[in-house]
């Protein structure tokens, strides 16, 4: 029986991208370009760690879903922490 083990986040950066809207020449839209490194647990026959690198294109309504997600998560670990 083999033991399940979670990847593990080396590094993250976030970059916001200012790139012209395609529906007007005028406009901007930003979105947050989301660069994650994660380690991935290796296995009995691998001796090294392998590293993937994802890249998450977010726009500002993906955003701002992600940011009230864990906003929620934090109120409700402060809820548990204070009793």
């Amino acid at each position: 029986m083999s033991c399940l083990t979670p990847s593990r986040l080396i590094e993250s950066t976030c970059v916001i991208d200012e790139s012209p809207n395609s529906t007007s020449t005028n406009e901007k839209s930003a979105t947050c370009l989301l660069q994650l490194t994660v380690e991935e647990p290796k296995s009995y026959e691998e001796s090294e760690m392998k590293t993937k690198k994802f890249v998450l294109d977010l726009p500002p309504e993906t955003l701002n879903t992600l940011l009230d997600g864990l906003t929620r998560i934090r109120e409700q670990l402060s809820t548990v922490a204070r009793k």
